[in-house]
């Protein structure tokens, strides 16, 4: 997982590296880190708004399918490989598929590993610095610690935001590499990853205090996005109800713990994915009405049904004169019959071949 999302995190580095630019450099905001982190949000989350559209229109359309699919559960309960292949016909006659959707899942996944990465390694990601440089001024911070009784590894995934800190609080002491590298010194010293005296770079404690409200706020937003855009996306009833429940659960839960693994500004960054995920269902659900799209499905397979079921007229030969007669039979069995005879055919001009 760490190399999947060190190889994430070098394009999304640039990217929040281009954010913290132009809100520090072009419109000079206050508390340029958090806009940054926000830009940042928002940048990934327009790059994500055509797939978002293909999962919004899946889970939609999943509604129309819950019905069947309970009635397939429950009418082959006790048989496992009908029910698997009641399912298939399912998808092949009229689309279902069970995985829709889950692209952007995925893919917000991967944008939150590597971001986290990003936030452990700022210096590596966001200010780009020769990792001879990085290296020598974590062992420089190594040093420092240690002489104020801290102990720090060197493969430490905070190491980086060690090296913030130090060069923040005892800028002398790194005298050192000032004559070579001067100005990337003092890119360090302005980097500013906090919130008052929230570090954003450091873990939340359940210790009371105002750094925990940054993973209470990604929690909150977690279970509002989730419980809005599962019942924004069809009415639901049975099983599916229960399942939408579950998935809100389930979901804050697994966040609640993220929350508490990983530094705040991951909190932070999914705190406002959340905000605008809602922003996005609000505007998807003007857009493709969840309700009509719906609609639209159950037509289709009405229409597919009676398709399958019109009676159709095909010839058929008696094996025993070869004469050929009409015979008027199903949909289906007109498909059925056709390919019969399609093997019949490929038999006698190729033989056993």
């Amino acid at each position: 997982m760490s190399l999947i999302s060190g190889i994430i995190a070098y394009p999304l580095g640039y990217l929040m590296k281009g954010c913290y630019w132009l809100v520090t450099e072009v419109l000079h905001l206050p508390l340029s880190y958090v806009a940054a982190l926000f830009l940042f949000t928002l940048l990934t989350k327009i790059l994500m708004f055509p797939i978002s559209v293909k999962q919004h229109k899946a889970t939609a359309t999943m509604s129309a399918f819950n019905p069947m699919i309970e009635d397939l559960r429950t009418r082959y309960k006790n048989d496992q490989n009908k029910l698997n292949e009641e399912l298939t016909k399912l998808q092949m006659d009229y689309g279902y598929s069970p995985t829709a959707g889950c692209a952007p899942m995925a893919i917000n996944l991967l944008i939150m590993f590597g971001l986290v990465e990003v936030i452990y390694k700022p210096l590596t990601y966001m200010l780009t610095l020769p990792k001879t440089l990085i290296s020598s001024l974590s062992a420089k911070t190594i040093e420092l610690l240690a002489a104020a009784g801290t102990t720090v590894n060197a493969n430490d995934r905070m190491v980086e935001t060690y090296v913030i800190g130090q060069v923040k609080s005892n800028f002398a002491a790194f005298s050192e590499f000032t004559a070579e590298y001067g100005s990337e010194l003092a890119k360090i010293k302005d980097l500013d990853m906090s919130i008052g005296s929230i570090n954003l770079y450091s873990k939340p404690e359940l210790a009371l205090s105002l750094a925990l409200l940054i993973p209470l706020f990604s929690i909150v937003t977690q279970i509002i996005s989730t419980a809005f855009m599962m019942k924004s996306s069809g009415s639901m009833s049975g099983n599916a109800a229960g399942q939408m429940r579950t998935t809100v659960i389930s979901t804050s839960i697994l966040f609640a713990v993220f929350s508490f693994m990983y530094p705040l500004g991951f909190s932070l960054y999914w705190g406002f994915s959340n905000l605008l995920s809602l922003l996005q269902n609000v505007i998807l659900n003007k857009l493709y009405d969840p309700e009509k799209l719906k609609e639209e499905l159950l037509e289709k397979i009405k229409q597919k049904k009676k398709e399958k079921n019109a009676r159709k007229t095909v010839p058929v030969v008696d094996k025993a004169t070869g004469e050929v007669t009409e015979k008027e039979v199903s949909a289906s069995e007109a498909d059925r019959i056709r390919l019969q005879r399609a093997r019949e055919i490929d038999k006698e001009r190729y033989g056993d071949e």
